[in-house]
């Protein structure tokens, strides 16, 4: 799918454009199966086209970027818990600025039991992604949905996440369950201790809420 077209045209209307990111997040992932609705969207900027879905355990954020080429089309994807802000990737928690959008990765390294030595060994000394992510990467799959379409591979990967991880994945973010969140802090603040990696923008890497 090429969302830079239709009928082999250019798509420049951004409400145009926006719907077709829709349609694929709707047709790749189904995310009403998963108990997630969608709740915003910000169709103004063909740059930055933004999708957000709820669930009672937390939010998931789409932010598609058209480039010149579909080829280099772009769409990131951030988990959050329920209290976070729509557009602002920052906030204040209990009087501290934090951040609360989150991409997959490190939840992921957590999620696979990982200390944060292995993350660190992972990251730094393999150069790998977390097995699921990895596995998915190379498979004949991810090749071809990649080379077709690196959005679509992007949301696609999401679905084999949610696949693999279930439930697990969105109650690390469940405002109702601290304990966890708690666990997960202290795990980031070991292990960007150790990966010595310093934000240069925003609140530092582990101060997440």
């Amino acid at each position: 799918m090429n969302l830079l077209k239709k009928d082999n045209k250019y798509i420049e209307d951004t409400n145009e454009l926006g719907r077709a990111v829709v349609l694929l997040i709707e047709e790749n992932l189904n995310p009403r199966n998963w108990g997630f609705s969608q709740t915003f969207t910000n169709f103004t900027k063909r740059s930055s086209q933004i999708v957000i879905y709820d669930s009672k355990w937390c939010r998931i954020h789409f932010s598609f970027s058209r480039q010149r080429v579909p080829e280099h089309d772009e769409l990131s994807i951030y988990y959050a818990r329920l209290h976070a802000p729509n557009e602002e990737p920052f906030m204040i928690w209990e009087k501290e600025k934090c951040r609360c959008w989150h991409h997959f990765l490190d939840p992921l390294r957590f999620l696979d039991g990982l200390t944060p030595h292995e993350a660190v060994e992972q990251v730094n000394v393999l150069k790998q992604l977390p097995k699921v992510v990895k596995g998915f990467r190379e498979s004949e799959l991810g090749k071809k949905l990649l080379d077709e379409y690196p959005p679509k591979s992007a949301i696609v990967l999401q679905s084999v996440l949610w696949k693999h991880y279930g439930q697990r994945l969105f109650d690390l973010f469940d405002l109702r369950i601290p304990d966890l969140w708690q666990k997960y802090g202290d795990f980031l603040r070991e292990y960007y201790k150790l990966l010595g990696e310093k934000s240069s923008y925003g609140p530092p890497y582990e101060n997440v809420c």
